[in-house]
């Protein structure tokens, strides 16, 4: 088997280096997408990948001037 679809709250912080209360807020605000299976929450990999991306990409686009 490869590696996991699905990553815990505490699995998920680690990888981006964030604390799991600060996962618990980014989910929370649905800015990353979870699933809750009985009790648990869990985190799908590629979900956390494309929150990866969209916030590279997200720092990477020129800021607009503000007026």
């Amino acid at each position: 088997m490869g590696e996991r679809l699905l990553l815990s709250r505490v699995a998920a912080a680690a990888m981006l280096g964030v604390s799991t209360y600060q996962v618990d807020g980014l989910i929370a605000t649905k800015s990353l997408p979870a699933v809750r299976i009985g009790r648990r929450v869990f985190v799908s990999r590629l979900a956390l990948e494309n929150y990866i991306g969209a916030s590279v990409l997200a720092e990477s686009l020129p800021r607009q001037a503000q007026a």
